[in-house]
């Protein structure tokens, strides 16, 4: 090769590895950033809820858990902020791992924050964060159970930062749908990270999109005219 060429060509390498490397930088101050502001929220809530979970959630009725992940303060801020919520609220966290959403959300005067999950370590844990919780301003309600068979008769907002597959989805969406039927209410349907799922909640013709909250990653959507 050309001694010329081969210096150019070094050149560009180099500087697309710089900007690699800068961006995966980047990348990690931003995680170490997040993970700090959520040890820190944690210390002031008196709860512990960082760090994830290494296996699945147990896989329910239709087989399609996935793994815990916790949703980070900053887009917990956000949402709250966003949704306003009132004294007949009702808020519902799928798969709420170590209760950090509802635990947050019992800071607002609300009628009641529940959370939903299947595996039972981590059950423990959201009674014990619910128990610790300081400055509590309504119930905080732990549920043990599969989300398709939970009782959403008084659910005013439904969370869900992506528990499970779209099999599961869709069968709590349906149920979801008969009890505004059966109720007739406003429902606000929140759910994060939903590149694979987004679809699913689109599809619901009695669900209008609403829109991303922000820049939390997180997009919600709303009951229509039944």
């Amino acid at each position: 090769m050309n001694p010329i060429k081969l210096s150019c060509y070094v050149a560009r390498n180099l500087k697309y590895s710089g900007k690699v490397i800068w961006r995966s930088f980047l990348g990690e101050c931003h995680s170490w950033r997040a993970k700090a502001n959520d040890l820190r929220c944690d210390r002031n809530l008196g709860i512990r809820t960082v760090g994830g979970s290494e296996s699945k959630n147990s896989l329910g009725s239709e087989g399609d858990g996935i793994k815990y992940l916790g949703q980070d303060y900053a887009s917990l801020e956000s949402m709250i902020d966003h949704l306003g919520l009132g004294a007949e609220d009702v808020f519902l966290d799928l798969g709420c791992g170590k209760g950090r959403v509802i635990c947050r959300v019992g800071m607002e005067p609300i009628k009641k924050s529940v959370g939903v999950e299947l595996r039972e370590d981590l059950v423990d844990i959201a009674n014990d964060n619910a128990t610790l919780l300081k400055g509590r301003k309504t119930e905080v309600e732990v549920v043990r159970g599969d989300a398709c068979d939970y009782d959403f008769s008084d659910v005013t907002v439904v969370f869900m930062y992506e528990p499970f597959g779209w099999k599961t989805l869709r069968r709590v969406l349906a149920n979801i749908e008969e009890s505004v039927r059966s109720n007739p209410r406003r429902v606000r349907v929140l759910f994060s990270r939903t590149e694979q799922f987004g679809v699913v909640l689109d599809m619901c013709d009695w669900l209008v999109p609403v829109g991303a909250i922000g820049h939390t990653g997180i997009l919600e959507w709303k009951t229509s005219e039944l």
